[in-house]
């Protein structure tokens, strides 16, 4: 048996030659009032088919839709909910891009179709299995710029798990079963570990796979905590700096174990084999069924041409573990 493979986060949005710049045109364009909103919402589709395409060509197990329409991680709820909208530009943890900080001027709301929308039409492209993914609340909540509703950052962050309730029965509701729920917070701040898993606590569903993704940082000081969070599996980042994780995802008796074991940070590009060793560390303590391999975090801001080399070695390193033939 192969160990299944998945993708975390964006993908890149714009190609390598002049016949996959259409997004940035249409974005060009729509700036300069040449297109209308629905227009560029074609393009956004076609976007999202190709990219499908290309992670589903690579021989991924579990795809995405890329994320194609996402400005940032947190811009999907930051435009969609009331009483929350997109503020300043601020960098994204110790990386050289840059999100916008919501800002909250009121009562969280929303119906709970945030993304059920893009989901549908993700599910009608997609040919292998489909997960939907959404930012967490920890992550939305301590990355808030101004907050003239909550008196605390647990009141935030609470109200804020209550939304993404209803965001996630919408999209159970729209077919999803599988749904990343990408929180880097929860390891970079880890002195809110116990907010945090109150927080899932408000949205658990035996019924659904949610995973709780973190990258950038090691989960090293939460990691035995990420054991009782109410998840179907934890996504751990393995290669953006030194951890001891691999010694001790024997914590995790009964969860999935999705450990990036390719960069996506880094333009260099790992070989099969370099994955394949990655994933034996891991079986020494975790059983093939539950270990699935993946990227660290999205592969947006890599050029296109890597982040598809990049698939390719991580769909190659797992049949090798498996004993599978590869392409020379």
């Amino acid at each position: 048996m192969t160990i299944k493979t998945t993708v975390i986060g964006a993908y890149p949005k714009i190609g390598d030659g002049p016949d996959a710049q259409e997004l940035r045109r249409a974005l060009h364009r729509r700036d300069r009032g040449e297109v209308t909103d629905a227009e560029l919402g074609k393009v956004f589709d076609e976007v999202t088919r190709a990219t499908i395409g290309e992670i589903e060509g690579a021989g991924v197990d579990v795809t995405n839709d890329g994320q194609i329409r996402w400005d940032d991680l947190l811009s999907p709820f930051a435009r969609a909910w009331a009483g929350v909208e997109p503020g300043p530009l601020e960098r994204f943890y110790d990386n050289n891009t840059y999100f916008r900080q919501p800002v909250i001027d009121g009562r969280i709301v929303t119906d709970g179709r945030s993304l059920v929308r893009d989901y549908e039409f993700a599910a009608g492209v997609a040919k292998t299995k489909l997960k939907a993914a959404i930012p967490g609340p920890l992550t939305f909540g301590t990355l808030a710029a101004r907050d003239e509703q909550y008196g605390s950052l647990e009141e935030r962050v609470l109200a804020i798990a209550d939304a993404t309730a209803k965001e996630i029965a919408g999209l159970k509701a729209a077919g999803a079963t599988m749904i990343d729920i990408e929180d880097p917070a929860v390891v970079v701040s880890p002195q809110h570990i116990e907010l945090a898993r109150e927080a899932y606590g408000r949205f658990a569903d035996p019924d659904l796979a949610l995973t709780l993704v973190t990258y950038f940082f090691p989960a090293d000081p939460v990691l035995e905590s990420l054991a009782s969070f109410p998840v179907a599996a934890i996504a751990i980042d393995a290669r953006s700096r030194d951890t001891t994780a691999f010694d001790r995802l024997d914590a995790f008796r009964t969860q999935n174990i999705v450990i990036g074991v390719v960069d996506a940070r880094n333009t260099r590009l790992e070989t099969a084999d370099e994955v394949a060793r990655y994933a034996e560390r891991a079986l020494k303590l975790v059983p093939q069924e539950r270990l699935v391999l993946a990227t660290t975090t999205s592969l947006e801001y890599l050029p296109r041409d890597v982040a598809r080399a990049k698939l390719t070695a991580l769909v190659e390193g797992a049949r090798l573990v498996a004993g599978e033939r590869i392409p020379a």
